[in-house]
């Protein structure tokens, strides 16, 4: 669970356009703009941002005539400067030009060998809504703002706009509030970049009752379901651990309250501050018995077991005096040799001692071939075709509380790239189904979710380089 509730006011990213996708890495420039033309499959930025290097645009604050955005438009008595175009003190922005009025209106021309390519991107940086034309084919509408530039796959659009010879693009931007950006580039082929992220299917939640970090496991032909609950009271205080069953996904039964921290807590009793909360319990079935793993919102992971080897429990914590860490966002994995793994936080992992009482190593912590970590909370640690896949929430896509992954062929890496999975997933987990099939739930902790602090499921794909996104196979 985020420590901290999302502010509606930190929105960052939302790209919309025919076929096209959020890319969530850094680009690599194989070329720069100018070398002879290059092989497809070899980085060609056709057209330069100001980070590369800054281009020369016509420009105009005033609203211009209809049809501005075609290529043979008059802009002879716009201005003319460098990109990119905002006010000083914009995160990332890169200052060419000042732009401190509510709207622009821009236009340059580059030119195409007319040379095939595999793949084409629009790299923005905007603050804040943007839309991009290319020879008056709409190509981009990006909405709200970001904090630095962002690749954008636009292969469909470009494809049917791009011409050999001079080619005009067309850009204009909207600005409310706080800092304002605008700069645009185009690139062909480029590398280190993630696979496209799909839409997300439609969602509602499972039952009317709110939950967040929602968890659910499969035994015995039954589905049980826990995740942090106690609203509106659950970011200061709430009462424990409460568990659903079903038998389809469809009709949810309460357990009621299987773990109460007045009744049944033991280190995790007390308050700090005034603030005692149970968070992010997560439910598994590992060695015969139920567990529930969790944290408290100041601090520390604990773990429980049921005595009666059943999901209502009872629960006794394994380690009374605890906590087994001092982080948040606690998980088990149970590998297919036997060996019991408990995750936490950003990606730490530790091995369980044989009988589940405690840590049989220090942790360490699982990081991406392309950052520092895979997310900044909800770990969580699963394996498909033998291969283990690592999720974990981040706020980087600012406002948006989104599930990245990253993957490995060993439980301790080395992981790869991670990428964007599941768009407003974020602190979600992944299950398989009676009939094999992969879910992952979801909850909503930000704007544009599909629902808002209430138990949801999707469908997952997983494709042939075993990438996970929303949908169906």
């Amino acid at each position: 669970m985020s420590e901290s509730p999302v502010r509606t006011s930190d929105v960052r990213l939302r790209a919309a356009f025919a076929g096209g996708a959020v890319f969530i890495a850094a680009l690599t420039f194989a070329q720069a703009a100018g070398d002879p033309p290059g092989q497809p499959g070899k980085t060609r930025v056709l057209l330069p941002d100001a980070a590369q290097r800054p281009q020369t645009w016509r420009y105009t604050f005033d609203r211009p005539a209809e049809g501005w955005f075609k290529p043979d438009f008059d802009d002879s008595s716009w201005k003319e400067g460098k990109a990119g175009f905002g006010t000083g003190g914009t995160p990332g922005a890169v200052i060419g030009t000042t732009w401190d009025t509510k709207d622009i209106w821009l236009r340059t021309a580059f030119d195409y060998d007319g040379s095939d390519f595999k793949n084409a991107s629009v790299r923005i940086h905007h603050d804040e809504d943007a839309t991009v034309y290319l020879n008056a084919r709409k190509v981009l509408t990006a909405e709200w703002f970001v904090t630095d530039y962002e690749l954008i796959d636009a292969a469909a659009e470009i494809r049917k706009a791009l011409r050999r010879g001079r080619n005009v693009l067309a850009v204009t931007c909207h600005q409310t509030s706080g800092g304002q950006y605008i700069d645009v580039g185009i690139v062909l082929d480029a590398e280190s970049v993630s696979a496209a992220v799909p839409k997300l299917p439609p969602v509602k939640p499972l039952f009317d009752y709110y939950v967040r970090d929602p968890s659910i496991c499969l035994v015995d032909g039954v589905y049980y379901l826990t995740g942090t609950t106690g609203h509106p009271t659950w970011w200061q205080t709430n009462e424990g651990i409460r568990v659903w069953k079903s038998a389809d996904l469809v009709r949810w039964e309460p357990l009621g309250l299987v773990y109460g921290i007045e009744k049944d807590g033991e280190w995790n009793r007390k308050f700090v501050g005034g603030r005692r909360a149970l968070w992010a319990p997560e439910i598994h079935h590992l060695k015969g018995t139920f567990w529930l793993t969790y944290c408290m919102n100041y601090r520390g992971c604990g773990l429980l077991k049921s005595t009666t080897l059943k999901a209502e429990g009872p629960y006794k914590d394994v380690k009374p005096a605890g906590p087994l860490t001092g982080e948040i966002d606690a998980s088990l994995f149970g590998d297919d040799d036997g060996k019991v793994y408990f995750v936490h936080q950003n990606g730490l992992i530790a091995r369980m001692n044989d009988d589940m009482t405690d840590l049989a190593e220090k942790p360490r912590l699982l990081k991406p071939s392309n950052g520092k970590e895979v997310g900044f909370e909800g770990a969580f640690l699963f394996k498909i075709g033998g291969r283990y896949h690592l999720s974990c929430a981040s706020f980087e896509r600012k406002g948006n509380y989104d599930c990245m992954i990253a993957t490995s062929d060993n439980v301790y890496g080395p992981y790869g790239g991670r990428y964007l999975a599941v768009p407003h997933g974020g602190h979600n987990m992944f299950f398989k189904d009676k009939d094999g099939n992969w879910w992952s739930t979801i909850f909503g902790s930000d704007p544009r979710a599909p629902i808002h602090e209430h138990p949801g499921i999707l469908r997952v794909r997983i494709d042939a380089e075993g990438r996970i996104s929303p949908g169906s196979d």
